[in-house]
């Protein structure tokens, strides 16, 4: 899954997730025993170069890609990357038993149920979820892009030098990631919360399969822009006082950033003066309500899709939630998130399953970036079929 666009055997694979905040880059050797995560990077993006899975600004995004390879001295050319957005359709189907060719017909037929966009103007994929099982129905997930999307992003990689082995869906590469957690637990419900820039991707995974996929209207962004606005200070100072540094800039490229030292609570003062930008505001303020109503909004999304799983036919819970993407960066926000919705919660690690070069992380901890990257490793360990 999803269009597989070169069918080879490849030593190493290059994973490219291309937010609209930053990008991050991991590349894992394949040709041992086990994967290998050789180097990773992580690099912003100007503001606007991309929305909403669309390339805005060409030349920047071409840019960033070109220096932060150079930077992290990744020489893989050969690249999974995601497709996400507004123009991206992912279904479940529930559908009679049929065989292949069969199939084949009945999904053109769904897909123009399901897909607001003209055929024509799309490519598609799909698989069926629980190919092994008995019965008289079967799960069927299909993914539908508009093709302009496809082609934006294939082209603008050709025209850097890399060859695009496959093309994904955040849920897939989410849970490739994560694979053997699951198959510890393989008959239990797990959620993944990954927080991106502008949504957040909510996945239902049972049996290493995705049963339910939505992506909610909220993103670190908005966190951001709600704390710049009620406290009257700059985004760097915003992700200071979110993440306690500068936010992802600390992570840029794989290079350490030194913190601050914790600045001391500040009585409140009468006078005003202008922030000088980068520092931490001279009046920080209490920020836990803001990130408060931020989960609130997530966890609706949650409680929603835990009550679709107890009304469907195979009831049960949510065992477990797997948060991932930037805002998991921020103090305590398991326990917090835990505490909204009642289910454990834990940050997700896909790099506790992964093996790596020691000096990798010998200037940033593993821990500290494992949850941004978790997009990035997840095509990382896609090989073609």
């Amino acid at each position: 899954m999803i269009f597989n666009l070169r069918r080879r055997s490849v030593s190493s694979v290059v994973g490219l997730d291309l937010g609209s905040h930053s990008i991050k880059v991991v590349e894992i050797d394949h040709s041992g025993k086990a994967p290998l995560l050789v180097n990773y990077g992580i690099t912003e993006l100007l503001p606007g170069a991309v929305v909403n899975g669309q390339i805005k600004e060409r030349d920047a995004v071409l840019e960033a890609i070109n220096v932060l390879f150079d930077s992290c001295q990744i020489t893989g050319r050969q690249v999974n990357i995601a497709l996400n957005g507004a123009d991206v359709i992912i279904k479940t189907i529930k559908t009679d038993r049929m065989n292949d060719e069969e199939l084949a017909k009945a999904i053109t037929w769904e897909a123009e149920q399901q897909v607001p966009f003209p055929l024509s103007e799309i490519s598609m994929d799909y698989q069926v979820l629980d190919p092994d099982t008995e019965g008289e129905q079967m799960n069927v997930l299909l993914v539908a892009a508009k093709r302009d999307l496809i082609n934006e992003k294939l082209s603008l990689l050709e025209e850097a030098g890399f060859d695009v082995l496959l093309l994904d869906v955040d849920t897939f590469c989410l849970l490739n990631a994560l694979e053997s957690s699951f198959a510890a637990q393989p008959d239990s419900c797990h959620c993944i919360v990954h927080f991106g820039n502008e949504s957040t991707h909510l996945g239902l995974v049972r049996g290493g399969l995705p049963i339910l996929t939505r992506n909610l209207p909220v993103g670190g962004r908005k966190l951001v822009d709600i704390i710049q606005d009620q406290m009257g200070i700059d985004e760097d100072q915003a992700y200071m006082a979110l993440y306690g540094s500068a936010g992802d800039e600390e992570l840029l490229e794989g290079a350490a950033v030194q913190e601050e030292p914790a600045e001391s609570p500040l009585e409140p003062s009468t006078e005003t003066s202008e922030p000088t930008p980068g520092e931490p505001p001279a009046q920080s303020g209490d920020i836990s309500p803001y990130i408060d109503s931020f989960l609130d909004d997530v966890s609706i999304g949650v409680n929603r899709a835990a009550a679709f799983l107890e009304s469907t036919e195979e009831s049960g819970s949510i065992t477990t939630i797997y948060l991932s993407g930037g805002c998991a960066n921020i103090s305590d926000i398991d326990r917090k998130f835990e505490e909204k919705v009642g289910i454990p919660t834990i940050i997700a690690n896909p790099l506790s399953e992964l093996s790596y070069k020691a000096e990798l992380f010998q200037a940033e901890p593993a821990e500290k970036v494992a949850a941004t990257l978790m997009l990035a490793i997840g095509l990382g360990l896609r090989v073609p079929d």
